[in-house]
C-alpha cells in the first residue's frame, strides 16, 4: 500500500504558511488539476482529489492542528482519506469556495436563502454574581422572522415563484475572460424565488425588527472577557436559511472593595499605628462574609497578608483561589499636646528623639555663626 503524501507537500506550501497562501496555492493548483480540465488525464482527478483533501485539513484549525501532531495517523483524520472521498464531492467543495470557473451549470444547487447575522452583547455582572454564579435573563433586540408571512415575503395565499434569471439557483454566471464566475442573482437577492406579492406587514423582506428572551447561565469562577455561544440565538436566516448564533460577552463590573487576579482577590485595609506595633484582632471583608484575622506586632505599611481559599471559585473544580489583604497603616495627622509629647517620649526611648518643635530662621542663622 502506497503511503500518503505530506498535505503540505502536495500543497507546494511551508508547514508556517497561513491560510491566505494555501488558498492562493489551493485555488491554483486545483484549477490546473480540476477534472473539467483534464478530461483525458486520468492522473488528474487523483492529484485534484489528494489536493482537496489537504486543504480541507489544513485549512480547519483544529484538524490541522491534530495533522502537526500525529501526520495522517491523527484521531477523527479517517474521513478525509482513501476511498471515502470521491471526485464529484470534492468539486462540490471547490465550487463552495470559488464557483463554476470553468462553465456551464453548478454540480449542484446553491443553498437558498441568506443565513442570519451572529450578533453580541455585553453582559454586565457583578463580582458577587461571579462568585456564586447566576442564571440571567437578556433580551436581545433583533431582526425576526415576519410572523405574517413566515418569513417568506409574500402576501397571504400568494406562493414564491421559481427567479427567471436564475432558474432558482441564486446564482448567475458572469464570464470574465476564459472564466466563468458565479455571483449571487441580484433579481431575487440569492433566494431563487420571486414575490408578485409582497407581505405588507414586512413590506415583502420577510423580516421584522423585533427582540427574544433567552436565559444564561453563568458558572461560578467565570473570566471577565469569555464568551458564552448561544446557537442559533442570532439573527433569523432569510429564505429558510438557518439563524446566526448569539455571542454572549461577560464583563466583571468593577468592585468597590476588591480587585480580581485569576481566581485571587486582593483588597487593601486601614489599621492604626499602635495596632500596627503591638499587633491586634481585626475584623476582615471576604467575598462571603467578614473574618477575624491575626495583626503581626511590627506590621509594616504595605505588608500582604494571605487568607487561604477566600478568593474565587476555579471553574469546573472545587478549589478556591486566596484572598490577598494589603496592610495600610494610617498615620495621624492632628495630635493633641498630650499624644505629642507620648510620641517625643516614645521617641527618645526607642533611641530616634524627636524635637517638639523646628528651630526658627533666627534661630539657625545664630547656630551657623556660632
Amino acid at each position: 500500500m502506497q503511503s500518503k503524501r505530506d498535505y503540505y507537500e502536495v500543497l507546494d506550501v511551508p508547514r508556517d504558511a497561513d491560510s491566505d497562501v494555501l488558498k492562493k496555492s489551493y485555488r491554483r493548483l486545483a484549477m490546473k488539476y480540476h477534472p473539467d480540465q483534464n478530461p483525458d488525464d486520468n492522473s488528474a482527478a487523483d492529484k485534484f482529489k489528494d489536493l482537496t483533501e489537504a486543504y480541507q485539513v489544513l485549512s480547519d484549525p483544529q484538524q490541522r492542528a491534530r495533522y502537526d501532531r500525529f501526520g495522517h495517523n491523527a484521531p477523527d483524520m479517517a474521513g478525509f482519506g482513501g476511498a471515502a472521498v470521491n471526485v464529484g464531492s470534492m468539486t462540490d467543495f471547490f465550487e463552495s469556495i470559488f464557483g463554476s470557473v470553468f462553465g456551464g451549470q453548478p454540480r449542484r444547487q446553491r443553498r437558498r436563502g441568506t443565513p442570519g447575522r451572529d450578533l453580541q452583547y455585553d453582559l454586565s455582572l457583578s463580582l458577587e454574581q461571579i462568585f456564586t454564579g447566576a442564571d440571567v435573563k437578556i433580551t436581545i433586540p433583533k431582526l425576526v422572522r415576519c410572523d405574517e408571512c413566515g418569513g417568506s415575503g409574500a402576501a397571504k395565499g400568494v406562493t414564491p415563484q421559481t427567479c427567471g434569471q436564475c432558474q432558482g439557483r441564486g446564482q448567475v454566471q458572469l464570464r470574465q475572460g476564459i472564466f466563468t464566475m458565479a455571483t449571487t442573482c441580484l433579481a431575487c437577492g440569492g433566494t431563487g424565488e420571486t414575490i408578485s406579492e409582497p407581505c405588507a406587514e414586512c413590506d415583502g423582506r420577510g423580516m421584522m425588527k423585533g427582540e427574544e428572551e433567552y436565559e444564561v447561565h453563568i458558572p461560578a469562577g467565570a473570566d471577565d472577557g469569555a464568551v458564552k455561544i448561544i446557537e442559533r440565538g442570532g439573527e433569523h436566516g432569510r429564505g429558510g436559511a438557518p439563524n446566526g448564533d448569539l455571542h454572549v460577552v461577560i464583563r466583571v463590573a468593577e468592585h468597590p472593595v476588591f480587585r480580581r487576579q485569576g481566581y485571587d482577590l486582593h483588597g487593601a485595609i486601614h489599621i492604626s499605628y499602635p495596632q500596627a506595633v503591638l499587633g491586634a484582632q481585626i475584623e476582615v471583608p471576604t467575598i462571603d462574609g467578614p473574618v477575624t484575622m491575626k495583626i503581626n506586632p511590627g506590621t509594616e505599611n504595605g505588608r500582604v497578608y494571605r487568607l487561604k481559599g477566600k478568593g474565587l471559585p476555579a471553574l469546573r473544580s472545587s478549589r478556591r483561589g486566596d484572598q490577598h489583604v494589603h496592610v495600610e497603616v494610617a498615620v495621624p495627622r492632628k495630635l493633641t499636646d498630650r499624644q505629642r509629647t507620648l510620641i517625643e517620649e516614645l521617641g527618645v526611648e526607642l533611641g530616634d528623639e524627636v524635637q517638639s518643635r523646628q528651630p526658627s530662621f533666627f534661630e539657625k542663622m545664630k547656630n551657623f555663626f556660632e
